[in-house]
């Protein structure tokens, strides 16, 4: 069987990952802590590497974390792998790299097959840094995937999803004007599965998944089917509030461009958001 090792021994995606390869019966999979003497284990005989673990705006302690954990430490993860004989790197980047903000002009909010990336925060900084340290490994006996994830969610991690619940229930509308600003974000089953796709055919390159156009009005339908509608005097509060946080976070744009997202053609859309969103919130 193909040895993969996953980065994270405790990880909730971490561990959900290593379910799905081995839930696939091709794969022979460990886990493995980046914590402590990780450097003692052997990776001879390993195929993969995936790479998960990484510190977040979320967990991140202080901002030399960042650097020290997202960019040094996968240097260090990726030069023994190739040392070892590894053949294949799976690294989870981040949207973060572009520098792209949500913007209530929804043009502005998309990410294009040519948007260079231009990271403004030290997270999206250092994850660059490592895409950048593992593209001047990659060679024909080292193959990198690097998988930029938009926010992740599922039954578990609702932090996203939560504001929308909020949304939905404090008002009974979307402005019209908004239906179209779609957001980027991926369920956690469907990360699974396109890392599954990408091993089992040693794709190399830069992925940009998401679960498909969504906008905030297509989330609070999601949780209240037929409560919401959408109302055209919306237009004043993208006149007069456009730059207002609150409505910036509720309703600006940021999602990846179809081209960038077809990868595999969706085949690792697994799980249909509507259908997932509607389950979190079932009482």
């Amino acid at each position: 069987m193909c040895k993969i090792v996953v980065t994270g021994a405790n990880g909730k995606l971490s561990c959900k990952a290593a379910d799905r390869l081995r839930s696939k019966g091709t794969y022979s999979i460990e886990q493995l802590s980046l914590r402590g003497n990780w450097q003692d284990y052997d990776l001879t005989g390993t195929y993969g590497i995936v790479h998960i673990s990484g510190v977040t705006p979320q967990n991140a302690k202080s901002e030399s974390d960042y650097k020290k954990i997202n960019s040094l430490l996968t240097g260090m993860l990726a030069k023994k792998a190739k040392l070892q004989g590894v053949k294949y790197f799976v690294f989870i980047s981040s949207m973060a790299v572009y520098g792209i903000e949500q913007s209530i002009r929804a043009a502005d909010g998309c990410i294009y097959e040519t948007t260079k990336p231009q990271p403004k925060t030290e997270y999206g900084k250092s994850k660059l840094n490592a895409e950048e340290y593992l593209k001047s490994l990659e060679d024909a006996d080292f193959k990198v995937c690097i998988i930029r994830v938009p926010s992740i969610y599922d039954g578990e991690k609702t932090e996203y999803i939560d504001q929308y619940k909020y949304l939905a229930d404090k008002y009974p509308f979307i402005p019209a004007c908004f239906k179209k600003n779609y957001k980027s974000f991926i369920h956690s089953d469907n990360l699974c599965e396109l890392i599954h796709l990408a091993i089992s055919s040693n794709y190399s390159g830069v992925i940009c998944p998401d679960d498909g156009k969504l906008s905030a009005f297509d989330i609070c339908a999601a949780i209240y089917p037929n409560k919401l509608k959408l109302r055209s005097a919306g237009i004043l509060i993208a006149l007069f509030m456009k730059k207002n946080p609150r409505i910036v976070d509720y309703y600006g744009a940021i999602y990846y461009s179809d081209e960038l997202t077809d990868v595999f053609g969706g085949r690792y859309r697994v799980t249909d958001p509507v259908n997932a969103i509607k389950e979190i919130y079932e009482e």
